[in-house]
């Protein structure tokens, strides 16, 4: 499902154990820049824009002008999921805590179950060797094509909307101050504004795919759910959904995902917010299907764990 609109965040780089400079609320990104300065111009032209928004380029090739595979404007490369340590990009890569767009470092073929009672974030999901080949078999659309966004809308809308998602969907290039610049309402979606605060100290990076708390962002784990439930409107359950009827025809009974402690039931805990390698080959996993019934075959949702293994990293049956 190229459209699991939820991101993230983050990216979504979202989850973190090595540090990365930022260029949320730097570089270019910068809210309340002063009146000469030279950011607007690395994107934008007055008279001879090539893009909406008088862009240089449309997104997500402006975006990967600084962020993609082989450029150093900056040290995050979200195409290939890999951060490094300065925009020089000179220094040893580690994974993106996101995943990315066309390639991610998930070794979601050897998670171990956690190991702290009460935490789920005791388990672990390694990160793959900077350099592996592992292709995304899904991601968050960023090329502005019709996808559906999955559970948006009100109790019995249907299945979904169709969307038309960019990098700006959920980031706001010009700077905001909020967690990696996550725009406070996502474009094509609604409800309230949700203002979540930045990091003290960004990390983008990770050696564990299952360890998804921020501690140094006090908000994180608290909003970030409700933040992808601005698209992903029916997604979001309370302790004891599994058992309660929600009324909707397609969503009608749904796993908990607004737990607010580090370690607990998230949208993160389970998906990435770019783009996951996870492989989906098992025989009553590559069966489900999207929520309209149409097939998904191979799709693995941005989930972190092959043939849908997140299930057993908290239960254990």
């Amino acid at each position: 499902m190229r459209c699991l609109l939820f991101l993230v965040v983050g990216s979504a780089g979202w989850l973190f154990l090595g540090a990365a400079p930022a260029l949320a609320d730097n570089g270019p990104h910068v809210s309340g820049a002063s009146v000469v300065t030279d950011s607007c111009a690395g994107c934008h032209r007055a008279h001879t824009g090539k893009a909406a928004k008088l862009l240089v380029q449309s997104q997500p090739a402006l975006c990967y002008t600084c962020h993609g595979t082989g450029n150093t404007g900056a040290a995050t490369d979200v195409q290939a999921g890999v951060g490094y340590s300065s925009i020089a990009r000179a220094t040893p890569a580690a994974a993106l805590r996101g995943g990315g767009f066309s390639y991610a470092l998930i070794n979601s073929a050897a998670p171990t179950g956690q190991t702290t009672t009460g935490s789920n974030s005791g388990g672990a999901v390694p990160a793959l060797a900077v350099g592996t080949v592992a292709a995304v078999t899904s991601t968050h659309s960023v090329d502005g094509t019709s996808v559906t966004a999955w559970g948006i809308g009100a109790i019995g809308s249907g299945a979904g909307a169709t969307v038309q998602l960019t990098c700006g969907s959920c980031h706001d290039p010009h700077g905001n101050g909020n967690y990696r610049i996550l725009k406070a309402i996502p474009e094509q979606s609604g409800g309230t504004a949700l203002n979540i605060t930045d990091a003290t100290t960004k990390v983008y990076t990770t050696g564990n795919y299952w360890k998804v708390d921020d501690t140094n962002a006090a908000g994180f784990i608290a909003n970030v759910s409700a933040w992808c439930s601005k698209c992903h409107t029916r997604y979001l359950a309370g302790a004891g959904s599994g058992d309660t009827n929600s009324t909707d025809p397609i969503y009608t009974y749904r796993h908990r995902g607004n737990d607010t402690t580090q370690g607990g039931a998230t949208c993160i805990q389970c998906h990435v917010a770019h783009g996951s390698n996870a492989s989906v080959s098992g025989t009553y996993s590559n069966a489900v299907a999207n929520p309209d019934g149409t097939a998904a075959l191979g799709n693995s949702r941005l989930l972190r764990i092959d043939n849908r293994g997140t299930c057993q990293m908290c239960h254990k049956k």
